[in-house]
């Protein structure tokens, strides 16, 4: 039974870095059979809000997932958005009751509006962050609870694979030890930097030389001229710069384009080396790297300064 003033939605999730599907039932009452490929087809033409799940697929350990929540038109939520996690069964078709609910979660608002994001999620959509720890690997689940002009939504439901580990680091493991072009290596700084006003300090170390150092070490794997995500927000100009400058020389900061520059004026966008040794699958991506070497957090698609600030104030207080 719906209460009133209380609506369910059932919506369908496809495309993204990570997959996957989504389908709603009636709000926390949500049976496992509602998160079956079934559910998932027969819930398509009444979706009421579609989440989009930014991230890269998603891996056992810390995890810092992004999802974008708008109804389908240029509207979507501008608090905080509640939801459950939920450890699903392993086979999506199974209609036992197979879910357990594993934790409480709010998810903190980000603006992606001068991001450039594409339409099909809404002119101005917003992105939610939530920082999830998963325990084993398999589908999970989310079960969203929504705000939106005096309306309260329950059972925006996405379910999603987590794996065994992440194609990038992890939290806790050692940081590639890359030797990416630096100064030393060109004649100009903007054969290796596409920013506009590019700072050569970014380039003055290889990743192997900056984990050598002692201090925490900030990788910006940042792309200004040829971002390829459809959420790529200014990481360059709103964190990665504000950073450097309030940190100074506790930190390093070394930046990578992700993309052979002179290939990418071309046309062509040929990923680099440091690029593959990282794993990565998308960008932007910033990773802070602790004083001993191990990633100590990392960011994905749509950050802000204060969350990379956090680590790096934890980090130097120790």
């Amino acid at each position: 039974m719906t209460m009133p003033g209380v609506r369910t939605s059932r919506v369908f999730l496809g495309g993204a870095a990570l997959l996957l599907a989504a389908c709603g039932g009636e709000g926390d009452g949500v049976s496992a059979a509602h998160w079956d490929a079934y559910g998932i087809a027969e819930s398509q033409e009444d979706s009421e809000f579609t989440p989009i799940i930014l991230n890269s697929p998603l891996g056992v350990g810390p995890n810092r997932v992004e999802v974008a929540l708008t109804d389908g038109g240029a509207r979507s939520p501008a608090g905080p958005v509640t939801g459950q996690l939920y450890r699903l069964a392993d086979d999506p078709d199974e209609d036992s009751e197979a879910r357990v609910l594993h934790a409480e979660l709010s998810l903190s608002p980000r603006s992606i509006a001068t991001s450039g994001a594409s339409a099909s999620v809404g002119s101005s959509p917003t992105v939610y962050i939530a920082n999830v720890e998963f325990d084993a690997p398999g589908w999970w689940g989310l079960s969203l609870s929504v705000d939106l002009d005096g309306e309260h939504t329950e059972g925006v439901l996405v379910r999603f694979w987590v794996r065994e580990h992440t194609s990038e680091p992890a939290v806790g493991d050692p940081a590639p030890r890359s030797t990416q072009l630096t100064l030393r290596d060109v004649d100009d700084v903007t054969e290796i930097d596409s920013t506009v006003l590019p700072n050569p300090s970014f380039h003055d170390l290889t990743i192997a030389e900056a984990l050598d150092s002692g201090k925490p070490v900030v990788v910006a794997f940042v792309t200004p001229a040829f971002c390829q995500t459809r959420f790529c927000g200014p990481v360059m100009e709103s964190v990665i710069i504000p950073t450097s400058e309030q940190y100074g020389d506790r930190i390093h900061v070394v930046h990578v384009e992700p993309f052979n520059l002179a290939s990418a004026r071309e046309g062509r966008l040929e990923p680099v080396a440091a690029v593959q040794e990282w794993g990565l699958l998308q960008e932007p991506f910033v990773f802070i790297v602790a004083q001993d070497g191990t990633i100590a957090a990392k960011f994905e698609g749509i950050m802000e300064a204060e969350e990379v600030s956090a680590v790096l104030d934890a980090l130097l207080s120790e």
